[in-house]
């Protein structure tokens, strides 16, 4: 078994240790572990069918240690040169102190120069951050400067760690051959040096397309505050009046559908459950025989249809004004705001009210912070959520009957409502407020939507009703155009998502010929404020450089663009250039192995 002595050197906290310690344990350490003067690790590895013994010398880069650490030089087989990708002046004292100590000890021993922590470029979200980065071009001409090869490595994510050491053992055996020929001279019977292939740089990993946490439940506690566009009043001890809309309330309760005469109708299963439910005539509401309820009429408006008058529900004396409100919150949220010193009372008070109108998750809730298990009720928010969400659609969404919003698409029309629009969409809000002057006098609403295709704008429409788009049945690229219109930036991450993942799909087989435009992509998506999908798109076409370079809309890159593209472009220059070397090399020998790792 052949035995190589690897010693690294550089300056401290650059991840020489964690480089050494994840390679022989397959692990990352969980904190900071500075070497001493030199520490030593030893591993067994196989490399083309031979054994070797790697012994390890781990140094501190320290001034304090400068008189000490060439104490582990000799009989070093290759040295390792690192530096942090995060740290340029680690870089600049590798030129300026790292390679010249090295040489002075040992000046016939190999040299490697090492890149580590190469996941803080890849995860650098500010361009202010991948500015203090080195980049791969920049540390390439360092080591080519020098007669060294570069390699990146990183130890949290383990990329590039066993390519870099198989590497260094080349260089170490292939640093034995030539030193077998300085002290034998060249009539001693050798063996053959054979050149080294250049090893391939990561490509790097695609960054994430993150989506924004929803906003459904505050938008809706937003409108339960907001008085406008309310078309129920709740009469509660009395004299207090609570405003609500009928569209939540009939989406989130079964018995409050009933109690407003939504008609429901029999279109899916769910309506037929709610059908099921004993129907409340309004000699039930006003006789007493409906519990919480004392007494429902509507106004008598003849400008506004019957679906659109308001309707006051007065609750029985026995419901207290603050009580209802919490149970307001939780039709609207999911989940009733209680203040932190709610008392068992209290609580038991909103749980009684919550059973006189069938709301049992409520009072699953009220049980919870009961026994202290408050921290279950988050999750029940958001399956109500979603719930209220799938009933506002199929009750409600684009129907005529109940809409005071009809928008004119294409010469269709689409129907919404004005509460819906005003709490999910700031841009939507200012359309609707006093001043939108279509909307002063008419109870209904008409609003023309030019340069929209229909399928789109009823997908926005979708997701500002439930939190959800039909994205894969549209067109996810016109969806994302109306999300920025719109103020909707949730939405538009799950388009970036959604497209980014088409783009996958699209492009598995030969990215040359594929049909989809990635640069227009990038163009659009820079200009409606996509800025993950264009740091996605800039990725995808550097890292598919060559692939690109020879489609016609290449030429179709902004100046900015092709900066970054020619500066990112994998595989990089440096690494084609290493590759017709090692050819050449390759081709003197008269070997026909060329192998390029």
């Amino acid at each position: 078994m052949e035995n190589i002595k690897l010693t690294i050197v550089g300056d401290g906290a650059v991840g020489k240790s964690c480089l050494f310690i994840t390679y022989t344990t397959n692990s990352f350490p969980a904190e900071y572990v500075p070497a001493t003067v030199f520490d030593n690790y030893s591993v067994h590895i196989m490399m083309e069918g031979k054994p070797y013994n790697i012994g390890f010398w781990d140094t501190a880069g320290q001034e304090d240690y400068d008189r000490l650490r060439p104490l582990s030089y000799p009989q070093t087989d290759i040295f390792l040169i690192a530096f942090s990708v995060d740290n340029p002046s680690s870089l600049e004292n590798v030129e300026e102190k790292w390679v010249k100590e090295v040489r002075h000890h040992c000046p016939n021993t190999p040299c490697l120069l090492v890149g580590c922590k190469g996941d803080l470029r890849e995860s650098s979200g500010d361009g202010a951050r991948k500015r203090r980065c080195v980049t791969y071009e920049e540390a390439s001409e360092v080591a080519k400067s020098f007669g060294m090869k570069y390699v990146e490595t990183s130890a949290l994510t383990q990329t590039g760690l066993k390519e870099c050491f198989d590497y260094a053992v080349r260089l170490a055996v292939n640093g034995k051959v030539a030193a077998t020929k300085r002290t034998f001279g060249p009539g001693k019977k050798k063996q053959k040096e054979v050149p080294i292939a250049p090893l391939m740089p990561p490509a790097g990993k695609a960054p994430w397309v993150e989506v924004m946490t929803s906003t459904f439940s505050d938008d809706w506690y937003k409108a339960l505050q907001d008085p406008r566009f309310h078309d129920v009043t709740f009469v509660v001890e009395g004299d207090h009046e609570l405003h609500a809309h009928k569209i939540v309330l009939c989406s989130a309760s079964k018995v409050f559908a009933k109690v407003l005469g939504v008609s429901l109708g029999s279109r899916t299963s769910q309506q037929r459950q709610m059908d099921a439910i004993d129907s409340f005539s309004r000699e039930d509401l006003n006789s007493g025989r409906v519990e919480g309820i004392a007494s429902v009429f509507d106004d008598e408006d003849p400008k506004k249809p019957s679906a659109q008058r308001l309707t006051s529900v007065v609750l029985t004396e026995d419901i207290k004004a603050k009580t209802f409100l919490r149970v307001l919150e939780f039709l609207y949220t999911g989940v009733p705001r209680l203040a932190d010193d709610a008392s068992e009372a209290d609580i038991d008070e909103l749980s009684r009210v919550a059973g006189l109108f069938k709301l049992s998750q409520l009072q699953t809730i009220c049980s919870n912070l009961k026994n202290e298990e408050e921290f279950l009720n988050p999750s029940i928010g958001t399956f109500l959520n979603d719930e209220t969400g799938a009933s506002m659609k199929s009750l409600f969404f684009n129907q005529p009957e109940y809409a005071d919003v009809v928008f004119n698409v294409q010469g269709c029309s689409v129907y919404a409502h004005r509460v819906v629009l005003s709490a999910r969409s700031d841009v939507m809000a200012a359309m609707f407020s006093g001043n939108f002057s279509e909307g002063k006098e008419e109870t209904t609403v008409k609003v023309n939507i030019p340069h929209s295709e229909v399928d789109t704008f009823v997908a926005l429409l979708e997701y500002l009703y439930t939190d959800h788009a039909p994205i894969e049945d549209s067109d996810g690229v016109g969806i994302l155009v109306l999300a920025d219109e719109y103020c909707a930036p949730r939405l538009g991450n799950l388009c970036e998502l959604y497209v980014t993942k088409e783009v996958d799909r699209q492009c598995s087989a030969r990215i040359e010929r594929s049909e989809i435009d990635v640069v227009g992509l990038l163009n659009t998506a820079e200009t409606y404020n996509a800025k993950q999908l264009v740091k996605w798109c800039l990725f995808f076409i550097s890292s598919n450089f060559l692939a690109f370079e020879n489609r016609k809309e290449f030429a179709d890159l902004t100046s900015h663009h092709r900066k970054h593209v020619n500066e990112q472009r994998w595989p990089p220059l440096s690494y084609l250039e290493e590759v017709k070397e090692y050819e050449e090399k390759m081709a003197k020998t008269g070997s026909d192995k060329c192998v390029v790792m």
